[in-house]
């Protein structure tokens, strides 16, 4: 079953549907090399995003020393040239990124970190031919950028990294019962092909002599003196770890924020660090305000950037939202939703107050959401993230959690206030997530929200200019079901429609949208592929094409 990262991989080409990485629409920034025709002798492939080189009769290696080369986006089409020419002059299979919007999607800030980085991938067929790659690899890209590839071993100074790992698609089953890349130890046994975030060689594998001095680099990358003990990690993301510490001898506690250099790229382009020395100028802004932690500074470890800040005691507003939500049991009585209602409005005037003073001191907060709230034991609140703080009229497009963004283009204090909104939305009706989708979703929301808790016309923020003109259009779904009795035959019937509109009989890895699972069984299986919705179709009495049937029939017998 895919994982959290595998799943956003999914999501990438397609802004409705989950969708195969293959059909990013990234054409118009494919790189040179990809559209060029194989050099003689040699054969060209494709795979996800992936495009590949092999010599001609030449059969792939089963595992051994890969190098990966890291880039930045500047730099992307100048690196693969060189890295590509090098490769072929060794004869050595390769497989590249093959477009720069590609590069900049798995370099983003939600992508896996085990993985992020990897730009090219080289695949010696021996040892021999390993060291002789990456000696001439690491003498040419010297003084070159990229990010640091986490599970993999540096060469030197230049974005060269090598790892011994699995060449070619072989699986075994995990610890936890999930399907993972394999290796094949000494005995034949399959293990894990472990991809981690730090390097490890398997304990059969001797490591050449060559890597040593690059093994003891890496040891020496450290610096003892640090005045901060990590006590535990709060999040991680590839941008870099959120970590609770104490200072070594005054015992604060504190909050390091960790930036990456290159990584975590966002849709503008910036890294790690643009956005945590952004972050830094905006706390320091904003210093001696209640609703701000105090921030100490900005230190550099080894190559990655922290910004240490206060470790504020309390929850989130997104945990207290969970622990206190008046609906999750039902209906309740007057005086729980009433009591429900008043922490609703003391919360909301305390941002309304926080928001107003990061206004007056000139900056547009650019993140408000219930994550980016964290509530003290006695109920005052702080605005964490400041990471995407701009100044107070800057109309560039507002970051926030998907459903609470204002549109692009909204200048700050209105960027702000519709976050506002949306946040007391969210906590009277946690799905504010659908309005990423269809902004008339808020206005159902809020509908809903003034029925079951009996709020008045002018409870809450006033509602942003956006939603306002959006209340012109009606939700057909809506519609439907606001009537005295919902009209299920005709909304069946608008199901089915939708079901058959989706169809795409033409392809052959699946016959209707579904989750990342149903490419992995091939799109025919009763949980996730066209068996489960032909099934669907005939209980409620739907006519099932027999163009359908038979692409299942058909698409049952290719799998393997």
């Amino acid at each position: 079953m895919p994982g959290l990262h595998q799943n956003q991989l999914y999501s990438l080409a397609d802004p409705t549907y989950y969708e195969t990485p293959a059909r990013l629409p990234d054409e118009g920034t494919r790189f040179a090399l990809d559209q060029q025709a194989a050099p003689p002798g040699w054969g060209k492939g494709r795979s996800g995003l992936w495009t590949s080189l092999r010599p001609d009769g030449a059969p792939l290696t089963e595992q051994g020393w890969k190098v990966h080369v890291s880039t930045v986006p500047e730099e992307a089409a100048s690196t693969l040239r060189e890295t590509v020419r090098i490769c072929l002059r060794h004869g050595v299979p390769v497989k590249f990124l093959r477009s720069r919007q590609a590069l900049a999607l798995m370099s983003d800030k939600y992508m896996a970190r085990g993985s992020s980085g990897k730009f090219v991938t080289a695949y010696p067929p021996d040892e021999p031919a390993f060291l002789r790659l990456v000696a001439e690899l690491s003498a040419a890209l010297d003084g070159r950028r990229g990010p640091y590839i986490l599970s993999d071993l540096r060469i030197g100074d230049a974005p060269v990294y090598v790892r011994y790992g699995s060449f070619t698609d072989r699986w075994c089953r995990a610890a936890d019962g999930s399907t993972v890349p394999a290796l094949r130890a000494p005995d034949g046994r399959l293990v894990p092909d472990e991809r981690d975030v730090v390097f490890r060689v398997p304990p059969w594998v001797t490591v050449p002599p060559e890597l040593g001095p690059h093994l003891a680099a890496r040891a020496a990358a450290r610096d003892d003196g640090f005045p901060y003990v990590v006590e535990r990690a709060l999040q991680f993301s590839n941008a870099g770890g959120i970590y609770l510490a104490r200072h070594r001898r005054s015992g604060e506690r504190v909050v390091l924020r960790e930036a990456r250099p290159h990584c975590g790229l966002d849709s503008a382009g910036d890294d790690a660090v643009t956005r945590l020395h952004r972050e830094h100028r905006a706390l320091r802004r904003l210093d001696g305000l209640e609703c701000v932690p105090r921030v100490h500074g900005v230190r550099t470890v080894w190559e990655h950037h922290f910004l240490v800040e206060e470790h504020v005691e309390g929850r989130t507003l997104f945990e207290e939202i969970v622990a206190r939500y008046a609906l999750v049991r039902g209906e309740r009585s007057d005086a729980e939703l009433a009591a429900y209602r008043a922490w609703v409005d003391e919360v909301t005037d305390r941002l309304a107050s926080a928001l107003a003073a990061v206004h007056a001191r000139g900056l547009r907060f650019g993140d408000l959401h219930p994550a980016n709230i964290v509530l003290r034991p006695d109920g005052r609140l702080v605005l964490i993230d400041f990471e995407y703080a701009t100044e107070l009229e800057d109309p560039s497009p507002f970051a926030g959690a998907f459903g609470m963004q204002a549109p692009a283009g909204t200048a700050g204090p209105e960027a702000d206030a519709y976050a506002l909104w949306s946040t007391w939305l969210h906590m009277l009706m946690p799905l504010t997530e659908m309005a990423g989708h269809d902004r008339r979703k808020a206005l159902v929301l809020e509908r809903w929200a003034r029925d079951r808790y009996r709020l008045g016309p002018d409870a809450g923020p006033p509602r942003p200019a956006p939603l306002t003109s959006a209340m012109d259009r009606t939700d057909p779904v809506e519609r439907l079901l606001t009537g005295p009795e919902p009209d299920w035959d005709r909304l069946r019937a608008m199901l089915v429609a939708g079901v058959r509109a989706a169809a795409t009989p033409e392809r052959l890895d699946r016959l209707f949208p579904g989750g990342p699972d149903g490419f992995a069984s091939g799109g025919v299986c009763a949980a996730h592929g066209a068996a489960g919705v032909l099934h669907a179709l005939r209980h409620v009495g739907a006519e099932v094409p027999g163009e359908w049937v038979r692409w299942l029939a058909d698409a049952s017998l290719r799998r393997p």
